[in-house]
């Protein structure tokens, strides 16, 4: 609480051209900015290069932002647009090559106590597992995943900041979930353990004086609601095929004409209504 008002007071007094107050500012933002940053890029260099692209864009422009509540939504959306424009412009978003992250800070926290059921070796393995399967996700679904994991915004913010409807945000969410949770069981690990993966990455991504609990993330965290939930299983590709087999199945079995073209009209509907909340 005493952040935020600290940073609604620097912002108001930099808005009116008080120099200290924007470096202040500045500072006060580097931490969390570079972790967003570093989480979505996974590279140390790049993410530092980008960091201050962001903090520079923030410092010409901080005068234009009307509501300062909305000052780190503001700022994100700066940074994603910077990551965008750096992978975009190089043609690399599934190009992503990781950084080498510190081995102390690896050490640290592998070898803790997590009460986590995992012992060294295993933390240790599954720690450089999400990172590798983080690598293997589309910029936006590490996005949302970030958004809504470590800076535990809601659904609402989140599709605020990236221009969607909520139930789009909703959805991208849980294909990013279901993603990451493949990618870590082709590595030999269950979705059991997908908590404690995104917790390990919260704390090997972390700024290097947050506390502990910086990297904790909640199972009321990775919940969508029914209606996302449906959504983005049927529009996967299997929902798709069963949809279509069913339909495929209503003609081979030769039933009236009305059963048949309502069938298909109600799956047609419904692909409809996918296409429209989804985008």
């Amino acid at each position: 609480m005493n952040e935020t008002v600290e940073i609604v007071q620097l912002i108001r007094q930099a808005q009116l051209g008080n120099r200290q107050s924007m470096s202040e500012l500045a500072q006060l933002a580097e931490g969390r900015l570079f972790a967003y940053i570093y989480r979505l890029t996974l590279n140390y260099d790049l993410a530092q290069d980008l960091l201050q692209e962001t903090l520079l864009h923030m410092v010409e422009s901080l005068k234009d932002l009307k509501h300062v509540e909305q000052f780190w939504a503001w700022l994100f959306r700066i940074a994603m647009s910077e990551a965008q424009h750096y992978f975009r412009d190089r043609k690399k978003k599934h190009m992503v090559q990781i950084s080498a992250f510190s081995k102390g800070r690896l050490s640290e926290y592998t070898s803790g106590d997590f009460n986590d059921g995992l012992n060294y070796l295993m933390r240790r393995e599954l720690s450089e597992t999400v990172f590798q399967a983080m690598t293997k996700l589309k910029l936006m679904y590490r996005n949302v995943l970030i958004l809504r994991c470590f800076e535990q915004m809601s659904y609402a913010e989140i599709a605020d900041l990236m221009g969607y409807k909520e139930i789009r945000a909703r959805i991208l969410f849980f294909r990013a979930r279901r993603l990451l949770k493949k990618q870590l069981s082709h590595r030999g690990f269950g979705g059991e353990l997908l908590l404690v993966a995104l917790g390990l990455f919260g704390l090997l991504t972390a700024p290097a004086k947050a506390a502990p609990a910086a990297g904790m993330v909640t199972a009321s965290l990775l919940n969508v609601g029914f209606a996302a939930t449906f959504i983005g299983a049927v529009s996967t590709k299997l929902g798709i095929a069963i949809m279509t087999a069913i339909t495929a199945l209503t003609l081979s079995f030769g039933v009236e004409n009305f059963i048949y073209w309502f069938a298909l009209f109600c799956y047609a509907l419904f692909c409809l209504i996918v296409v429209i909340y989804t985008w």
